[in-house]
């Protein structure tokens, strides 16, 4: 086969690749509803496992709730001191977590609408944090290249993950497994065993910084 040829079949294989992984049309989105109520940049939002409304945390430092279906605003948290840059609902308690650039883990119950536990222990801005419903933790990252472990009833750290050379953005667990995974501005991905605190795989395939990660449904 010929240079001409070669390429004529790469183009032919190029072409049916698109044709193959072309999205079903659809009707083109609308806007349906602009809320407005931060003063500063929206870093975060989180629904809750009831579904009826949703918190956003803000660069103006404060938590605010708002209804799912109407959009109006609810409550509003404050208690942080800098950028709040995640949030987390608990699955098995009435808990909002919520984390930021200035350091602290923040555990509120929401019957109270009160900070009840405080985490100490990030040496910078915390980034992001998941909970392993399965083992009752809370795994943290952010600027001081670590995941932390920490016990969501006592406010006890168990495991300091290192490993990554650079902030970790992105934290995943997996329910079913005693394993976190963690994708860092570092551009690797790393799956821990939580029980050991070990890394058990890297990945490498990206160049540049992790941003963010989902876990498949199934």
């Amino acid at each position: 086969m010929n240079l001409a040829e070669s390429t004529k079949m790469g183009t032919i294989k190029a072409t049916s690749l698109r044709k193959l992984i072309r999205p079903k049309w659809h009707r083109p989105w609308k806007l349906y509803r602009v809320i407005c109520g931060h003063h500063g940049w929206v870093r975060c939002l989180a629904i809750s496992p009831c579904n009826t409304y949703f918190a956003s945390g803000s660069a103006d430092r404060t938590i605010k709730f708002w209804d799912l279906a109407s959009g109006e605003l609810k409550i509003s948290l404050t208690g942080h001191v800098n950028t709040i840059r995640a949030l987390e609902f608990s699955k098995q308690h009435p808990y909002l977590f919520s984390c930021g650039e200035d350091k602290a883990i923040k555990c509120w119950d929401l019957e109270m609408n009160k900070v009840i536990r405080n985490y100490h222990g990030h040496l910078s801005g915390v980034y992001c944090m998941k909970i392993h419903e399965g083992l009752g933790v809370l795994v943290s990252g952010g600027r001081d290249c670590a995941a932390r472990v920490w016990d969501v009833r006592v406010r006890k750290q168990i495991h300091t993950l290192t490993g990554h050379s650079h902030t970790v953005g992105s934290i995943v667990t997996q329910e079913a497994e005693p394993h976190v995974i963690t994708g860092s501005y570092d551009s690797f991905i790393k799956m821990w065993d939580v029980g050991s605190g070990r890394c058990i795989n890297t990945l490498t395939n990206h160049k540049k910084s992790i941003r963010t990660m989902v876990e498949h449904p199934t």
